[in-house]
């Protein structure tokens, strides 16, 4: 999350686009900005178990990361075509993560637009019990999240695609979670019968933002 935040604030310096993918070491929960996470999140379970906690710079409710891609990037609204009378543009720049989800054979859909939205988009702590208007959803179920600051012209946005959740796992620190998660939220491992390589997905949400916003890249580690 501290890196997430350094390439933001670089990009305010120096102007040089960045996507970043990463993985996590451990079972981790995030939280956003404004949130207390003593609320929902129990810290010495936590602390006990190794299962560590951060704050993001941006907004949201809580995630749980473990067996997931994680993305972010930083970039000009230009260099994702974003109007600049248009606050922010979430189908635009959302796009490569739908091309990515086609690319594995699936139907990805906003979640306005599936059956049974105002059902689900009441706020919930966890991020991915609640759905929000462009969040992206398979079969009206969410899958993954993503977040954003803005600074004037710049864009940040980090965000996830689940491999796997371990609910089981998930409910020994989160305090308060609902009892069937299955009906509003999905995994990779949900939709496909065989999840690729972490490997094999790094490179499709690459290929695919490089498609979306005709960029090309240049690897830096």
């Amino acid at each position: 999350m501290a890196l997430d935040e350094k390439i933001f604030k670089r990009y305010l310096e120096d102007g040089i686009g960045v996507l970043r993918l990463y993985r996590w070491q451990v079972p981790s929960f995030t939280y956003g900005f404004s949130q207390e996470p003593q609320s929902q999140i129990d810290l010495a379970a936590c602390a006990t178990d190794g299962v560590e906690v951060a704050k993001r710079i941006t907004g949201g409710g809580i995630l749980f990361h473990d067996d997931e891609i994680t993305y972010s990037f930083v970039c000009s609204k230009f260099d994702v075509g974003e109007p600049q009378g248009v606050f922010v543009d979430y189908r635009n720049i959302c796009g490569f993560l739908m091309r990515f989800y086609e690319s594995l054979g699936l139907v990805p859909a906003f979640a306005l637009e599936a059956a049974g939205f105002k059902d689900r988009c009441a706020p919930h702590e966890l991020c991915s019990a609640a759905h929000e208007k462009y969040d992206i959803v398979i079969g009206a179920k969410k899958i993954g999240g993503n977040a954003q600051k803005r600074n004037r012209q710049v864009i940040f946005q980090h965000g996830s695609v689940p491999c796997r959740i371990n609910w089981k796992f998930v409910r020994k620190y989160l305090k308060s979670l609902p009892d069937d998660l299955s009906v509003c939220v999905t995994t990779l491992a949900d939709e496909l019968k065989v999840v690729p390589e972490k490997d094999i997905l790094e490179q499709k949400l690459i290929d695919a933002f490089a498609y979306t916003f005709n960029v090309n890249f240049s690897k830096q580690k």
